[in-house]
């Protein structure tokens, strides 16, 4: 493992597929606070006829040449959805679902045209669909960092616009403000992202990068600062884990598919275990309310005089909400009143 983690290739990767993590997972928050997170989906997909294209009239094979063309598909793609959305009465789940297959389809019919082209060999064009973390390097470093830093102050600058609408898009027009300002930044910086990571993990994939640490930080807290804290820190853990195990796996795991694998399994752990808004920990407490309703009409049974079960007058009696006078009638003890207190609240008064 030392060794591995010695190798300066290795350490370009893992560097590279962190910061794709921590920017995938930061602005994966507010993807999903706005739901929409089927469009980091429909965009990534969007983008391979772009890449395509972009290298069928520049015949250039350098990335950043590439990703510009996969940025203007993604920017067509955005602006398509936007005017079906506003000139028609097509749901939005209609909309993505047209816009993801008809540019996906789209790019592998034209990757098809020239799939028998000697160039076309050499470009590796099927990197942007299923990925290829092993060919970052250090200039992919540089642009994931000012990706990183670029969104960070655009979110920093903008936090209270973006906030607000995104929780209350009606409260932030009443201000006096334009929805379409925030709708157009936040579609931007997804762009961005997706451009810059879909030679790594791939335009199928992007979007699980994009959503899963978002998904697990919501789980755990509903604080928005919190959130954006802890999706960023998921998804440097997906992208490490990931890419560690991928390079170290005696087969040569893809590295892509291994990291939104880890992030997946974060998220399903997040939803699952997590201690407040886990399934767990929600059955938990549905369990314990339905125990203190039966709890509270028990009780309230007894201090009307009604008859209740022997097993539940017994359970009462061994918790000391009722006692047992001379005459054999049950009555609530101090313990009992406050006990229906605390579960009907401060408005019960006996």
């Amino acid at each position: 493992m030392i060794e591995i983690l010695n190798n300066g290739v290795v350490q370009v990767v893992l560097l590279g597929t962190v910061l794709l993590g921590i920017v995938s997972g930061i602005l994966g928050v507010f993807t999903l606070l706005r739901k929409q997170a089927l469009i980091g989906d429909a965009l990534s997909h969007a983008t391979l006829p772009g890449v395509v294209l972009m290298f069928m009239f520049t015949k250039s094979k350098e990335v950043s040449v590439l990703i510009i063309g996969a940025a203007i598909s993604a920017g067509i793609a955005m602006l398509t959805m936007r005017i079906i959305k506003k000139y028609t009465k097509l749901q939005g789940d209609a909309i993505l679902a047209l816009i993801l297959s008809s540019f996906f389809g789209l790019g592998r019919f034209l990757i098809s045209l020239i799939s028998r082209k000697p160039e076309f060999s050499k470009a590796k064009l099927d990197d942007f669909i299923f990925g290829s973390a092993a060919t970052i390097i250090e200039r992919d470093i540089i642009t994931l960092l000012v990706v990183l830093v670029f969104i960070l102050v655009l979110i920093v600058l903008f936090w209270r616009q973006i906030k607000t609408q995104t929780f209350d898009a009606q409260f932030y027009t009443s201000l006096g403000f334009s929805n379409e300002w925030i709708e157009f930044l936040m579609s931007f910086m997804t762009i961005l992202v997706i451009v810059s990571g879909i030679r790594s993990v791939g335009v199928i994939l992007m979007s699980s990068l994009l959503i899963a640490p978002g998904l697990a930080s919501r789980q755990w807290s509903h604080n928005l600062s919190i959130n954006v804290f802890l999706s960023a820190l998921f998804g440097a853990v997906s992208a490490c884990v990931g890419t560690l195990i991928s390079v170290t796996h005696p087969t040569g795991l893809p590295t892509g598919p291994v990291i939104v694998s880890v992030g997946t399994l974060i998220a399903f752990i997040s939803i699952f275990f997590a201690p407040q808004s886990g399934v767990i920990a929600k059955e938990i407490q549905r369990q314990r309310h339905r125990k203190d309703i039966q709890t509270y009409r028990s009780l309230l049974d007894v201090r009307k005089g009604f008859t209740i079960k022997d097993s539940m007058i017994d359970k009462l009696l061994k918790e000391s909400y009722v006692s047992l006078d001379e005459m054999g009638n049950h009555h609530l003890t101090s313990k009992g009143e406050e006990k229906v207190k605390e579960i009907v609240g401060v408005n019960y008064h006996g």
